[in-house]
């Protein structure tokens, strides 16, 4: 008996040892891949100019790294499955236990849309619908009273950027059986149609629309962000961040920014804004409105009110703000059709080759426009801003009108649209910008090409969604051009 108990304690040793060699491999690889990541992500950061093909490339280049690093941690890593309809009863005995109020209200899932609220009553527009007290929302006050804190005191990128902090703090507490806030976590998706969750190939299928450009920068960010972290978490002589060393993975960082991306709000808590998940409140999906969401400071709790008129069985809608589809799409995973505030990002800007460069660049920093690379086109019947307005007229001026309005303070008058202005400023110079814009934006329009498939996946969807909103805005300033050129006198008076 005694030979075979040695040999099975000597066998458990040599396993353990084995282990510890494995771990301690593994630890070098990833640290050598880190290091390379953080380095390429770095670099890049620091060049100031750089083409639509070069990001592309450096793209590829982070997106191998990062599917090495995967894999190692993956292998490493057992992922349990979060079946989020299965805790939806506890879910809601916590909010109830912990003073939310949702009377006539329950979660279901709709078609589109995965989980949100569903009227079980009459609401009427403007009518309270439901209240989440402070205790349960999860904030950046909470991360700086955490375990957290120490860490967040020293380090300048969590001082300054509230929702990493809330990142990291919602991966420490999701590790804690016995979080507060554990039935919230239970119901958060296992991952989102972010775009840090695409593949190379669809990131392609997102040209030439400007959301490509913005989508590489923020998976670059996020790369950059876990690396920077990761050598923090495996460096730093900070107790908590011995805890977030086994649970620190990209595919983790990814869900928990996705997870603040789709759900952060912003909050006035004790008079200042803070960044905060509002559980119940969360699940309410995006629809064209007004805000009729509040932090009520007197009674300590947030409050949500009725958009319009809802009906039982209807899906509760909110207002999620004033924002452009290439925003909803890179931040919160989807498209909205009917979006009256989108907008479209034009890079415009005067060439290092124009003869007239210095003295356009002199006008436009009179009007606070230089260093803009971007202006916005809007969808509606007006869809030219004041700022690409003036960039249009100005970029379009010969050496004599230049000097003419170079001699002026400040040319209030280029940046508006008012039919004195456009008196002012003169036919001339507005036929020579309006068609000038418009045959940019035909170019710009012909660049986009129709999807030659149905799409088999939400990524995919959303993507042809964006492009077909921006043809639209296209569509509707080319319009808009043509009747403003037709107005416009053919010489000048």
């Amino acid at each position: 008996m005694g030979r075979k108990v040695q040999s099975k304690q000597n066998s458990r040793k040599r396993n353990s040892k084995e282990g510890n060699k494995f771990v301690q491999q593994r630890r070098k690889e990833l640290s050598i891949l880190v290091d390379k990541l953080l380095k390429l992500t770095t670099i890049f950061q620091a060049t100031q100019y750089s083409t639509v093909a070069i990001s592309w490339e450096h793209h590829l280049q982070i997106e191998a790294i990062i599917k090495e690093i995967v894999n190692i941690e993956n292998s490493a890593t057992k992922v349990a499955r979060n079946h989020r309809k299965l805790n939806l009863e506890k879910y809601v005995n916590w909010l109830h236990e912990h003073g939310a109020k949702f009377e006539g209200v329950e979660i279901s899932e709709f078609d589109g849309y995965e989980l949100g609220l569903k009227a079980t009553r009459d609401f009427a527009e403007g009518s309270l619908i439901l209240t989440v007290p402070t205790k349960v929302m999860m904030t950046e006050k909470n991360a700086n009273e955490s375990d957290l804190g120490p860490f967040i005191n020293v380090d300048p990128l969590l001082q300054n950027m509230p929702n990493i902090t809330l990142s990291l703090f919602l991966l420490l507490e999701k590790s804690t059986p016995d979080s507060f806030w554990k039935p919230y976590f239970d119901v958060l998706p296992e991952k989102y149609s972010t775009v840090l969750y695409f593949t190379s190939e669809e990131l392609q299928e997102i040209r030439p629309s400007p959301a490509f450009e913005s989508s590489l920068k923020l998976y670059r960010n996020i790369a950059r962000q876990y690396a920077y972290f990761y050598n923090k978490i495996h460096t730093s002589d900070i107790p908590v961040l011995k805890n977030l060393q086994d649970i620190f993975t990209f595919d983790n960082y990814r869900w928990a920014v996705s997870t603040v991306m789709t759900r952060q709000n912003n909050i006035q808590l004790s008079g200042a804004s803070t960044t905060a998940f509002i559980p119940l409140w969360d699940m309410c999906n995006h629809e064209h409105g007004r805000i009729t969401t509040d932090y009520n400071e007197d009674l300590n709790r947030g409050e949500c009110y009725a958009l319009r008129d809802f009906k039982p069985g209807e899906q509760i809608f909110i207002f999620y703000g004033a924002r452009p589809n290439c925003d909803l799409f890179l931040h919160n995973g989807f498209v909205y059709p009917n979006n009256q505030h989108d907008s479209l990002s034009l890079a415009l800007g005067v060439s290092t080759g124009d003869a007239l460069r210095e003295a356009k660049l002199s006008l436009l920093t009179k009007l606070g426009l230089v260093g803009v690379t971007h202006y916005n086109l809007y969808k509606g019947s007006n869809p030219i801003g004041a700022e690409l307005l003036a960039f249009i007229r100005i970029f379009n001026m010969n050496q004599e009108e230049l000097t003419k309005w170079s001699s002026h303070a400040i040319p209030s008058d280029l940046v508006s649209s008012e039919e004195s202005s456009s008196e002012i400023v003169g036919a001339a110079i507005d036929r020579r910008a309006y068609t000038y814009l418009m045959t940019r934006c035909g170019l710009i329009k012909a660049s986009y090409k129709k999807s030659e498939s149905d799409p088999d996946s939400v990524h995919r969807k959303n993507v042809i969604l964006l492009k077909e909103c921006e043809v639209q805005i296209l569509d509707d300033a080319i319009q808009y051009l043509k009747n403003v050129l037709d107005k416009l006198p053919t010489g000048e008076p």
